[in-house]
């Protein structure tokens, strides 16, 4: 039985990679591939300067363009799913969010069904060439001479920049090839030492896109040990904080001094609310529940946990991804406790995130720009038998 359940995976898998891409999904990949190596070009530097330059924010309006033109239904459906999110921004004053928020949620379910492509099919040679567009800034900092801009100091510590302006930027380009090879491993696949990977984005410096990923792992591969682990470091953090008497002072060093940047922000929310995609104290918090709370207060927060309760209910409901899906919603909203915004069209991560998370949202059959062979061949999605 197991011989037959195993040949009949390799005759699926063959007959999909054979089958062919529509243009559709053609040209959603080179979107997507434009769209990640503009983000890593504006993030690399060796002066510690970011780009200004708004050509990712313009190719995610691409993105969103095509696919509301190539599949409006789902691409509407994305946008009522995160109109919460949309109208959040709105009340809080924070319009060009709001509209970023939209085009972000027109344009995920095209970028998701790439990932979804990706990840069914195994296609490990995408994930390199990502890798590899990553390591772009890397070499270009090694033939100027620029070592510093490899390992460097510039933030309080010794940091894997790898010719990246910030170890956030860094650390999150290397994680969408991490994370898609991951998935494609699948969870009774995946090697052991696999799990030291995200170990390599702490040595870049930045420890909340390890933890994200940590935390998808733990969830999706450790799902009960995890829960405990996380409800043990939760009681002993809250009683070290009501026991000991410079806890404050203690966890604000440990978080980088955003304890003392938040209650700045909610003590004077008025200083928080700048509708700027570059500059303004507003990016400086850090956090999208404290930008949250400052600008829609705690009626928005309670909005905000409804919406995200029910996207965790109908994340549940799809079959196929169920097992992932969940995990990395939860990775996703841990990240954006120590990250400006929560759905940015200038954030890899978020993109990266969003896109797996929802893959089984956005099973996606486009209709137009297909050529006769390729809709002879649709891609469909793995079943449970395959996934193991």
């Amino acid at each position: 039985m197991n011989s037959e359940v195993a040949s009949g995976m390799q005759r699926t898998l063959a007959h999909r990679r054979h089958a062919g891409l529509s243009a559709t999904d053609i040209c959603g990949r080179l979107l997507g591939l434009a769209y990640f190596s503009t983000y890593v070009a504006s993030n690399a530097s060796t002066d510690y300067e970011p780009s200004t330059s708004p050509a990712k924010h313009i190719l995610m309006l691409l993105l969103a363009m095509f696919s509301l033109a190539t599949v409006p239904g789902t691409a509407l459906f994305s946008l009522l799913v995160f109109l919460p999110i949309v109208a959040l921004y709105a009340l809080g004053n924070l319009y060009t969010y709001a509209l970023m928020a939209a085009v972000f949620a027109l344009a995920l379910p095209l970028v998701s069904r790439v990932l979804q492509q990706v990840v069914n099919e195994r296609r490990r040679g995408d994930a390199l060439i990502l890798l590899l567009v990553a390591l772009i800034p890397a070499l270009s900092a090694l033939l100027q001479g620029e070592l510093d801009a490899i390992w460097s100091f510039q933030y309080s510590r010794g940091r894997l920049l790898m010719g990246y302006w910030h170890p956030k930027e860094a650390a999150a380009c290397f994680a969408l090839p991490l994370l898609l090879y991951i998935l494609m491993q699948g969870k009774a696949r995946m090697q052991s030492l696999l799990l030291l990977a995200p170990l390599g984005l702490w040595m870049i410096g930045s420890r909340n896109v390890s933890l994200a990923v940590y935390l998808f792992l733990g969830l999706w591969r450790f799902p009960k040990a995890t829960v405990i682990l996380l409800a043990v470091l939760t009681a002993a953090g809250m009683l070290f904080f009501i026991t000991a008497g410079d806890a404050f002072d203690l966890l604000n060093e440990l978080s980088s001094l955003r304890l003392g940047v938040w209650s700045d922000a909610l003590s004077d929310p008025s200083g928080a609310a700048g509708d700027d995609l570059l500059v303004g104290s507003r990016l400086a918090i850090d956090s999208f529940y404290i930008e949250l709370a400052a600008s829609t207060g705690l009626a928005g927060l309670l909005v905000f946990l409804a919406w995200a309760s029910a996207l965790y209910k109908l994340l549940g409901s799809r079959r196929h991804w169920r097992a992932a899906s969940r995990p990395l919603l939860v990775s996703v909203l841990f990240f954006a406790a120590f990250d400006s915004g929560l759905v940015s069209t200038g954030n890899v991560l978020h993109v990266t995130l969003w896109a797996l998370a929802t893959m089984g949202l956005f099973s996606l059959r486009p209709a137009r720009l297909r050529s006769s062979k390729s809709a002879r061949a649709p891609v469909p999605a793995l079943t449970s038998a395959e996934r193991t």
